[in-house]
């Protein structure tokens, strides 16, 4: 797998295209883990954005920021290894700053038109209560570079520079407190695990964090007869406006 600073314009015609949006290394794991690796063996060709360096993911105030990033960036590199996640696209702004990002929608956009995927998925930005300002910015800006990347008159530049315009046609928010969607992960949770365990720096500082995902996961997929799920809320955005 390559770690990429931007998606390249040539990839193959690999169908469908899903790309997953991150706030930090380690979100699209612990919500998603289980749905990607079912899709990657099922032939879609996943591709993850991680918009944050993930430079204050600790605690510790000993620890170096530089040599946290570079440690995340590793550990979130095994992982996407793990799912089978073909590519990572680092936007590599400071961590917990998303707020004051003024491009972080045209940065989005961009990688829209570049993967052009069939499916998103982000945080979802309503979540009632939800404290974690990267995750409310992350999945607002997501949703908001979907409808742009789907209109000629936003960011022309980049359709100047060989890009079209692209209408993602779904989009899974994972962390909502109403989905609608639940994927049986019975057969990838064991995957969704060793990706998460690939995030050492996380798990050793929250070592009960990966038991409670765990419960959470048999709890989902009690509501549909799974032993393991997880759970989304479904937006069309072309057909729902």
């Amino acid at each position: 797998m390559q770690i990429m600073e931007e998606a390249e314009m040539n990839l193959d015609n690999v169908h469908p295209r899903l790309m997953a949006v991150a706030a930090h290394p380690d979100d699209a794991e612990f919500t998603s883990g289980g749905s990607l690796a079912r899709w990657t063996t099922e032939g879609q060709a996943v591709h993850l954005v991680v918009c944050t360096d993930g430079s204050k993911g600790s605690q510790n105030p000993e620890d170096d920021p530089k040599a946290l990033s570079n440690l995340r960036r590793a550990e979130q590199e095994e992982s996407a290894q793990a799912l089978g996640i073909r590519q990572v696209v680092w936007l590599g702004y400071p961590d917990g700053e998303l707020a004051q990002v003024t491009n972080l929608v045209e940065k989005l956009a961009y990688q829209i038109r570049v993967l052009r995927p069939a499916r998103l998925l982000a945080w979802d930005a309503w979540r009632p209560y939800q404290l974690h300002a990267d995750h409310r910015v992350s999945g607002m800006a997501s949703l908001d570079a979907i409808l742009a990347a789907g209109n000629p008159h936003f960011y022309p530049k980049q359709l100047t520079e060989g890009l079209k315009s692209h209408k993602v046609e779904e989009v899974y928010l994972y962390g909502s407190d109403q989905p609608d969607k639940w994927i049986d992960i019975t057969n990838s949770f064991e995957v969704k695990m060793k990706a998460i365990d690939c995030h050492r720096s996380q798990v050793d500082y929250l070592p009960d964090l990966a038991l409670k995902m765990s419960h959470c996961n048999k709890d989902h997929g009690v509501e549909k007869g799974y032993t393991y799920a997880e759970a989304f809320k479904v937006l069309h955005p072309f057909c729902d406006t």
